[in-house]
């Protein structure tokens, strides 16, 4: 999961309307943001003065992403700086070692998120139903190392082979679709979406749908509403009393979430009324019900493991989406996807489909894949302040949200060569992948995102596999500007052609 601050026109309008009792407040009131110099000696971060009621929200206005104003801000206030969002107050880290510090060294300070309303909603009201979206206890701690073996498959294990026979299985009706298309141009997005969905669902459940299957499209479909909406920011977030504004909103988000768990409930019921003592774990339901089963163990139960399942199975739509955005960039560079047809048909010697064996012998499409996840520079989901404690020095007070600027990260001149320039040569060492440790897209330390691995193997192969059959080529009327700083796109995207 990914989280992006982005406003609508009509929060804006909202805030303009602010404006009159904001100057009235400025002035008749003691200007907002002053500290009596006796309260206290220790040295905090700098940041500009927020204006009552909407604080600094007014200088995010103007940018394509809220990241390139928080990259603007540090070149005035420097890389660790406060900034008051409405009542929430912030912290912004930019800068390699800075990010280091609150992921890496002080990772137990910064282990807390955001306690947004919408998380909230979308988590039946909890947001500890949430992996992403949890504060750090034990519990998390127990439910990502029982995660792990399935999202972290082994090379050449069985699960590895398993993973590998889904994609290909589900590639292949993909490609089935294409064919169907003949020459017209493909909305592409539903079809990755159904697949990347059956792939997740019979790699962690044991489960497949026909994409023609209604309730299997539906819950696809409100999957991906979901995805995009927590890539989203609201002034509500920041500014509770709008919250009325979004009722209607809040309302539709629920009935998304409400099938969905629907959805999943089936399926874990049904394997749950199966269960027997020693029976061998195959898959993530079978690891989840074994653990609720054991009397023993009770830190884990049924509704948990249903969240669980739930929130795991949702990082198809982030994989589909991902794909999306590859797609768009290599379809306006022919000589990308040249170099990468050159590589499969070195390794399959064009006798056979591409294997996840073969992805370490395909560093230039690896390289692709990294490219891609650089310059979208989606942001690593905020962190809060657990503790009181420090950045560079600077102290952070517990309860403060902390945006990590990834985008700048990504996109730092000191770090990177024209780092505007899609190049995945970057990537590349004498023909050998290269990862700079100065990239870590998917966040690190204690709160890494944990299905990177499966984020890598699926966009490797299933990007393999439609290359060593087609060509993917713009579609008359569409553009294809890739949106940096977000990785989530509308349900309706744009489409491509297949040659």
């Amino acid at each position: 999961m990914y989280f992006l601050l982005t406003f609508s026109y009509t929060t804006w309008v909202l805030f303009y309307v602010l404006c009159l009792v904001i100057v009235f407040v400025l002035l008749f009131g003691k200007q907002a943001g002053q500290v009596n110099e006796n309260e206290s000696t220790v040295v905090e971060p700098d940041g500009p003065t927020p204006l009552p009621v909407i604080g600094s929200l007014h200088l995010l206005r103007g940018y394509q992403v809220p990241f390139q104003a928080f990259t603007e801000l540090g070149k005035i206030y420097g890389d660790v700086f406060k900034i008051k969002l409405g009542t929430v107050q912030c912290v912004v880290v930019n800068g390699l070692d800075n990010i280091r510090e609150v992921l890496i060294v002080k990772g137990d300070h910064y282990d807390g998120r955001p306690n947004f309303q919408r998380y909230n909603l979308i988590f039946d009201g909890d947001k500890r139903n949430s992996l992403a979206f949890c504060d750090w206890s034990e519990l998390q701690k127990t439910r990502r190392e029982l995660l792990r073996a399935h999202t972290f498959p082994q090379s050449f294990s069985l699960k590895f082979q398993q993973l590998d026979a889904h994609i290909n299985l589900e590639a292949q009706t993909v490609l089935q679709q294409i064919a169907e298309a003949g020459n017209q141009p493909v909305a592409f997005k539903p079809i990755l979406l159904r697949a990347c969905a059956n792939i997740f669902l019979q790699h962690f459940c044991g489960k497949r749908y026909e994409y023609e299957d209604k309730s299997f499209q539906k819950m696809v479909y409100y999957f991906d509403q979901i995805f995009y909406e927590v890539n989203q920011g609201y002034a509500a977030d920041f500014m509770p009393w709008l919250l009325p504004f979004y009722r209607s909103h809040f309302n539709e988000i629920a009935k998304w979430s409400k099938f969905i768990r629907e959805f999943t409930t089936e399926i874990v019921n049904d394997r749950y009324s199966k269960w027997g003592p020693g029976k061998e774990n195959s898959d993530y339901i079978d690891t989840l019900i074994d653990t609720i089963r054991r009397e023993e163990d009770k830190e884990i139960n049924l509704e948990i493991a249903l969240f669980s399942l739930e929130d795991i199975i949702g990082g198809h739509s982030a994989i589909a989406n991902f794909l999306m955005k590859v797609l768009a960039y290599i379809a306006t560079k022919p000589d990308v996807q040249r170099k990468i047809k050159m590589e499969i048909i070195a390794v399959t010697g064009g006798e056979r489909d591409v294997r996840l064996t073969d992805r370490q012998s395909m560093p230039y499409t690896e390289a692709v894949i990294l490219e891609t996840t650089r310059l979208i520079a989606s942001p690593i989901v905020p962190h809060v302040a657990s503790q009181d404690s420090s950045i560079a020095g600077l102290k952070v007070h517990k309860g403060t949200l902390i945006f990590l600027n990834n985008f700048e990260l990504n996109h730092n001149l000191d770090l990177w060569k024209n780092p505007e320039e899609f190049n995945p040569e970057r990537f590349l060492n004498g023909g050998y992948l290269t990862k700079p440790d100065h990239f870590f897209p998917f966040s690190t330390g204690r709160r890494s995102c944990m299905g990177y691995k499966m984020v890598q193997l699926l966009s490797f192969l299933i990007i393999a596999l439609i290359l060593q059959k087609y060509e993917i080529q713009p579609a008359p009327g569409f553009t294809y500007d890739v949106t940096k700083g977000s990785l989530a796109l509308h349900y309706d995207t744009f489409k491509f052609n297949f040659a």
